[in-house]
């Protein structure tokens, strides 16, 4: 049996079919040569050659069906027309189906989520695109780094209505195909199954988890009794610090988040100017449990999409802490 597994958790938007989504996490997490600001001078972790098991939590076919983002010509970042445009914006981030609320409550939750994000502090598109580091072929991201403002808003709306029909616990029907989904059940169900598979060859579970898969891992860790131990939780970009979330995920009438009291260490990192945690990276509001509370990392991205998961995977902060639990050595 290993020591450590890592169970990796992905975020919004369609995505590419698991093992190409497993190749492009995997790739971020090893590769060196990273653009600025880290200039190639970050090693990185190849959990395969260290020996550390590795899981992913796959749930983007519940949404999204078998229709896989396939657009990865835009993708790499030494190109300088790497942009995700309006006429092809549905092939990459996907066709979601229209919540309708029950209520006000319902209505607001939408409207002020996606207010937040979209009002999140945001950079400038940087210049000089076509000076950027050559990348070879695992350089395909989940989200272009550069999307037109209108894409940006686009790309947050669904981030909006993924959140709701997860934290409302709503019945979803795949526009594909029919098919029908307790959204926060099945979510929640799979996550839980992934960890006993990593409990079965590992002693300790690492959760990774980016954006929307952020939310289901605090919440299976604090409010599922069947939920395996986990020993660290990393959550990346994540939209945990927004109000209206935490709300849906408090478990008593108070609405007031805590730190886990199962979980022995979360870290939180954040990039500012990322959209979706932009509003509120922190997770200061949640009440310390003895003395365990979230340790909050600030880590700086590049682009002027900062939500993608490679860059947070370039973070040096983020290496540092990953190595740290999981008992490694950076070369």
């Amino acid at each position: 049996m290993r020591k450590y597994a890592v169970v990796f958790v992905h975020g919004l938007a369609k995505k590419p079919p698991e093992e190409k989504l497993k190749e492009i996490w995997l790739w971020g997490l090893e590769r060196s040569d990273t653009p600025p600001p880290f200039d190639g001078k970050n090693p990185g972790i190849d959990l395969e050659v260290q020996g550390v098991e590795r899981y992913f939590n796959y749930y983007a076919d519940v949404f999204y069906g078998d229709s896989y983002e396939t657009e990865f010509d835009s993708y790499y970042e030494s190109e300088s027309d790497a942009v995700v445009q309006e006429q092809n914006f549905e092939q990459v981030a996907g066709e979601l189906a229209i919540p309708v609320p029950a209520n006000a409550e319902e209505a607001k939750f939408l409207a002020e989520l996606e207010r937040k994000m979209r009002e999140a502090p945001s950079p400038e598109d940087p210049p000089g695109l076509e000076s950027l580091p050559a990348a070879h072929e695992a350089a395909q991201f989940e989200i272009a780094s550069w999307l037109p403002k209108r894409v940006k808003e686009a790309v947050i709306k669904k981030a909006a209505m993924e959140a709701y029909y997860y934290l409302f616990k709503k019945e979803y029907v795949r526009p594909s195909d029919g098919v029908k989904f307790q959204v926060r059940q099945e979510l929640q169900d799979r996550l839980i199954a992934k960890i006993k598979q990593a409990k079965q060859e590992a002693e300790k579970v690492v959760l990774v988890t980016h954006s929307m898969g952020t939310m289901i891992a605090y919440d299976v860790i604090r409010n599922r009794e069947d939920c395996p131990p986990v020993e660290v939780l990393f959550t990346l970009g994540s939209p945990l610090g927004i109000t209206e979330v935490q709300e849906q995920l408090s478990v008593d009438v108070t609405r007031h988040v805590d730190f886990p009291p199962e979980l022995p260490r979360w870290i939180n990192v954040y990039d500012p100017l990322d959209p979706v945690c932009g509003a509120d990276p922190r997770m200061n509001d949640y009440a310390p449990y003895k003395d365990r509370k979230v340790e909050d990392v600030r880590e700086s991205n590049w682009g002027s999409w900062r939500h993608t998961i490679t860059h947070y995977f370039a973070g040096k902060h983020f290496r540092a802490l990953l190595a740290q639990a999981l008992e490694l050595k950076l070369k």
